[in-house]
């Protein structure tokens, strides 16, 4: 292998674990409540289209960061999720288990979701990568005392 090859090859590895930890730091800030960790996930100009609502980042977290803190405790799941990295380029899609609690000990579970996210991200100028837009795909939820 030369050294090009090799250089080639680390760079690889180092954008894909980036890229990986794009929902990792996603979902580590909705169940945080760390909403600037959030935000930095997804460019400026980012479009998200979700289940319920869609719109540019800050028009779409407005109205997901709320609805999130109806919760007093969320804890989400990350399952199989599948990198393409071309460039400063890529897609992902992450399967996700969504827990939702209606009380703060975490002991009445009022949603659970099973979601798919599509992600096509970017690497930004200083060398990080986010996500350019996204969509959501909810394959199943299950609601109410039931869960309890």
């Amino acid at each position: 292998m030369t050294d090009d090859e090799l250089a080639r090859n680390v760079q690889f590895l180092l954008d894909d674990r980036a890229v990986a930890r794009i929902m990792l730091n996603y979902t580590r800030g909705v169940d945080r409540r760390e909403f600037d960790l959030v935000r930095s996930c997804f460019l400026p100009d980012a479009y998200i289209k979700g289940t319920s609502f869609e719109g540019v980042r800050d028009e779409y977290l407005d109205i997901l960061l709320p609805g999130v803190e109806r919760y007093p405790v969320t804890m989400h799941f990350i399952g199989n999720q599948t990198r393409e990295i071309d460039g400063d380029t890529g897609r992902t899609e992450t399967y996700l288990i969504a827990h939702h609690f209606a009380d703060a000990a975490g002991e009445v579970e009022s949603l659970i979701m099973g979601v798919r996210y599509h992600d096509q991200v970017e690497r930004q100028s200083d060398g990080t990568w986010a996500v350019r837009r996204r969509d959501v795909d909810c394959d199943w939820r299950r609601f109410g005392p039931e869960l309890a």
